[in-house]
């Protein structure tokens, strides 16, 4: 887990209530950002008169100002609002979330005449499996049909089959999956079995930590049509060229026949 080292120390043009407790608050300590979007953590501090920003000192390790001591994973990701801390908001934006965001920051403020305080802010990640591709596959020899379902995201989900009466079909289910370099799970998982014309069937990708599903529904009534067509077309089509081949024969054989007789007719003369 990386963490952020936020350090602001500033003075103050006037100098009241020197003795003043000094205390970072922070609005929200947890933050759920989806996988390549955008985040804001904020943190806030007391401002009680106009803050010189010419003597504004801050470090951000692992942020975009510090650009030496900057982890390269956050160049060009990172920066401090600074249009923000005249009001007393020390805001972080990261931009493109990564998977390795995740983790502790930590916002410490220091101020030059009544101390310092920090507050941690906690930053979760998450890949939702928006995006399911399903395909259907048979498997002729068998008079199988294979439903495939595959989709990324993270943490590791699970994958349940259903038919259209919601039953959970779990035999003739495989299930694998592989890491992508972007840390993300890329899960497949395919059922195979004996169509049936008055049922559809459907994958869930579910994923346990955050509670959300996804689902993508197989239009297989219609696929059945469709592959029971093709199969009454396979018999069709044979049939008739069948038909075509002995018909044609059996002209070609009356023309020759007739063409005998009408010889054997002339000979008589």
């Amino acid at each position: 887990n990386l963490s952020l080292y936020l350090l602001l120390s500033f003075g103050y043009q006037m100098v009241l209530s020197i003795l003043a407790f000094f205390t970072v608050e922070v609005p929200q300590l947890r933050y759920i950002a989806e996988y390549g979007s955008n985040v804001t953590m904020e943190c806030r501090f007391p401002v009680d008169d106009q803050l010189n920003l010419k003597d504004l000192i801050y470090t951000l390790q692992n942020g975009e100002e510090d650009l030496k001591s900057q982890h390269r994973d956050y160049r060009g990701r990172a920066t401090l609002l600074r249009d923000k801390l005249n009001l007393g908001y020390s805001v972080l934006q990261i931009t493109s979330i990564k998977l390795m965001d995740a983790g502790s920051y930590l916002c410490l403020i220091r101020d030059s005449y009544r101390g310092a305080d920090y507050k941690y802010i906690t930053l979760e990640v998450k890949a939702s499996y928006t995006r399911i591709n399903g395909q259907i596959m048979s498997e002729p020899a068998e008079e199988e049909l294979v439903l495939s379902c595959q989709s990324e995201g993270f943490p590791l989900a699970e994958v349940f089959w259903q038919n259209e009466k919601n039953l959970k079909v779990n035999v003739s289910v495989n299930t694998t999956y592989t890491l992508t370099t972007e840390g993300l799970y890329n899960v497949t998982s395919m059922l195979t079995f004996k169509p049936n014309a008055s049922e559809n069937y459907s994958c869930t990708f579910w994923t346990k930590e955050l509670n959300e599903e996804t689902s993508y529904i197989f239009p297989l009534a219609l696929q059945t049509s469709v592959t029971g067509k093709k199969s009454l077309n396979l018999f069709i089509i044979p049939t008739c060229v069948i038909a075509i081949v002995l018909i044609s024969a059996l002209i070609i054989f009356l023309k020759r026949t007739s063409l005998t007789k009408l010889h054997a007719k002339k000979g008589t003369f």
